[in-house]
């Protein structure tokens, strides 16, 4: 018999789940002494972290404490509260600027002060800042219809930009929101009016400490209603006072200032210090303290001397000489070669503003895609804010504006400051930079000038204000070669043959735009009104200059500042009235241009013209006789242009006088001609306007225009 099969042990079946249970437990062993290390690792690390955080925060305390220009170094009675150190910590306001420095202390130290510092350097925290330790170090708390503290400032956007700073601060320091009193409008039909009533709820409701406000509104409140008590006033402030002193503001001014309190602290800011003196002891200020916060720059030669400048060091600032009837070429060629970049053009009046910036909107908007807002006094207020709103808001753009725009306003990452018109008062100059390299940024400024303003430039450096001329890299800047002599007869006039040449590149040409914004001009009315306006404006507000001994009137050109606005005819004004209608280097329209069969591209305006001529040319008088006059002309005129188109696609010589005979044959043609088309019409084929369309022409569909 075989053997029988042994059975296994029970010691050798435990010993195979002995071992996996062992294998099991050493990895669980390993997992916890990893998870272990790794938990060390954490720990340490963020030991690590606050080690370096409390070394980085106590490094940071270390160097406030050694910046002497620290907010939190500032001692009493000057030390700050929590509230606006927090506000300044949030906004990553560490150390005072020079002009912060200055005026803190003394404002707190309850000195009257008259600051003078370059645009961009603080002044508004200057003023709002003591405003608001004022109050609240005041024992007894203000009734809700008290106010402590007003500042006045001369335009409405500058008002609403302070505005903006004061709310944030006061809500960091747990006052009142501060109140805005600015006007919007004459009430009359205007939607964006806002009436006093409005303002008066809103300060009873808010119980507001802080007013900020343009004169003219506040000067309405004190006067028509006892809502505002301004008897407790702690602080006047009078922001950009060289404006707000001036012969506008004087009335204004010297009522509001009759109904506050004399024991009061009062601080004149501006960019210049032109006329603040003799306004010192009327704006009620009782021994100021002068503090004039000078710029310098480090002249490039062995010396390296410091002098003192107007402008903020990080502003340069250029000039282009070129002829007038080139510079709207070499401003566009300018804006679109910084296509990327952000920039502000300052021209002198409201209606050049209006001109060109419809002219560059068609240019670069429609064109190139860039964008072009406009910004101007005579807009109603809803539009100035969300043009300024939709400008700050982009990365590029261009924006064309007056001097509105030139006083306190911050426009974020801002380029290029461009003036295309000089400003009346050479103290804007400034302002209008001032613009562009705010709170140490980086900024450029250009002028364009023409050779007999050039003077200007040397004017601008004896008030502190150094100018170099446009680098030749720029594409808008003209070869020196083409720049005439300074004795030379033939100031503003072009090359020989007419091209206008770029600096950068000898074989360049820059695009003559004239003739584009011509073409506007003679499809669309409103652009021929607004050029014609422009023109006026110009020529009065240049005869205005301050510096008329370099903007002298009588060596303007009017022929070529008339081309350079497009104008078809020259209007009738007194500047204009020796002249008889005519003008060197310009060329109007001809009778073949029907002025007043151009139409308005609105509709609803070219309506409602048409309906006014009507009525116009029904009443008759001496505009309806003018009118027919100049249509019967162009009609004619017109009549020559299609005889002459048929007799060359006939084969015929336009220019050989036809024969008696050829002439009755020609007659007679029209003659049946009229007859056929008459039947037409007497059949129903075809309607009256048909029948004088193939009749007359199509002169009949845009003659009347006012």
């Amino acid at each position: 018999m075989g053997k029988k099969r042994s059975k296994p042990s029970s010691g050798s079946k435990k010993e195979a789940p002995a071992a996996e249970e062992e294998v099991k437990q050493e990895k669980r062993a390993k997992k916890e002494k990893d998870a272990d290390v790794r938990t060390d690792n954490e720990s340490t690390n963020k030991k690590k972290e606050k080690s370096l955080k409390k070394s980085a925060s106590t490094n940071e305390q270390k160097t406030q404490e050694d910046n002497p220009l620290a907010f939190t170094n500032l001692k009493e009675p000057a030390a700050l509260s929590a509230g606006t150190l927090a506000y300044l910590e949030k906004q990553d306001f560490h150390s005072m600027t020079p002009v912060q420095a200055a005026t803190i202390p003394l404002f707190l130290s309850h000195k009257d002060v008259a600051v003078q510092a370059c645009t961009g350097s603080g002044k508004t925290l200057s003023f709002l800042i003591p405003m608001v330790e004022m109050i609240l170090r005041k024992q007894q708390p203000f009734r809700k219809s008290q106010v402590a503290g007003i500042v006045l400032s001369p335009t409405r956007e500058l008002a609403r930009q302070t505005f903006c700073v004061a709310q944030e601060l006061c809500q960091a320091v747990n006052l009142p929101p501060p109140l805005l009193l600015v006007g919007g409008g004459n009430g009359s039909g205007n939607s964006n009016h806002r009436p006093v009533t409005q303002d008066l709820q809103d300060f009873q409701q808010a119980g507001s400490d802080i007013i900020i406000c343009t004169p003219g509104r506040l000067d309405d409140i004190l006067n028509r209603y006892a809502v505002v008590d301004v008897s407790e006033l702690e602080c006047l402030v009078l922001d950009e006072a060289d404006v707000l002193l001036r012969m506008g503001f004087t009335v204004t001014l010297t009522s509001i200032l009759s109904k506050l309190p004399k024991m009061r602290r009062t601080g004149l800011f501006s960019a210049t210090a032109m006329g603040l003196k003799q306004w010192v002891t009327r704006a009620g200020l009782r021994n100021p303290v002068w503090v004039n916060v000078a710029v310098t720059a480090a002249n490039s030669d062995e010396q390296q001397k410091k002098q003192e400048q107007a402008t903020p060091a990080s502003l340069t600032n250029y000039y282009l000489v070129a002829p007038m009837e080139e510079q709207l070429s070499r401003l566009t060629a300018f804006l679109k070669s910084h296509r990327d970049e952000k920039i502000i053009v300052f021209f002198m009046t409201c209606a050049c503003v209006e001109f060109y910036g419809a002219a560059l909107q068609k240019l670069l908007m429609e064109e190139e895609q860039q964008y072009v807002e406009l910004l101007h006094g005579k807009l109603v207020q809803k539009r100035r804010e969300k043009a300024m709103e939709r400008f700050r808001d982009t990365t590029s753009g261009v924006l064309c504006c007056t001097d509105v725009a030139a006083r306190g306003l911050d426009v974020t990452d801002l380029h290029w400051v461009v003036q295309y018109d000089a400003p009346q008062d050479p103290a804007f100059f400034v302002h209008r930079v001032g613009r562009a390299a705010r709170a140490g940024r980086k900024g450029s400024s250009l002028i364009f000038l023409t050779r007999k303003e050039e003077a200007y430039v040397d004017l601008l450096k004896m008030r502190k204000v150094p100018l170099s001329p446009l680098p030749t890299t720029e594409v808008c800047c003209p070869p020196i070669e083409e720049l005439p002599d300074e004795d030379s007869q033939q100031h503003d006039k072009k090359p020989k043959d007419g091209v206008i040449r770029s600096a950068a590149d000898p074989d360049m040409e820059i695009e003559n735009v004239l003739p584009k914004v011509r073409e506007i001009v003679l499809k669309d009315r409103d652009m021929l009104e607004k050029g014609t306006k422009a023109f006026t404006s110009y020529i009065r507000a240049y005869k205005e200059h301050q510096c008329a001994f370099i903007f002298r009137f009588a060596s303007l050109d009017l022929g070529f500042l008339a081309t350079s606005f497009c104008l078809l005819r020259l209007p009738k004004m007194p500047e204009l009235r020796d002249n008889k209608g005519r003008l060197a280097n310009f060329c109007s329209a001809g009778p073949e241009v029907n002025i007043y069969g151009i139409p308005y591209l609105d509709k609803v305006r070219e309506s409602a013209r048409q309906k006014r001529l009507a009525a116009e040319l029904a009443a008759g008088g001496k505009n309806a006789k003018q009118i027919k006059a100049e249509q019967r002309k162009a009609a004619k005129l017109q009549w020559e242009k299609d005889r002459r188109k048929d007799a060359v696609e006939k084969g015929r010589n336009p220019d050989k006088k036809r024969g008696k005979n050829a002439q009755m044959m020609d007659e007679w043609d029209e003659l049946a001609k009229e007859e056929r088309l008459y039947k037409k019409l007497r059949r129903g084929k075809i309607t009256q306007a048909q029948f004088d369309e193939e009749l007359y022409g199509k002169k009949q569909k845009g003659d009347h225009v006012e």
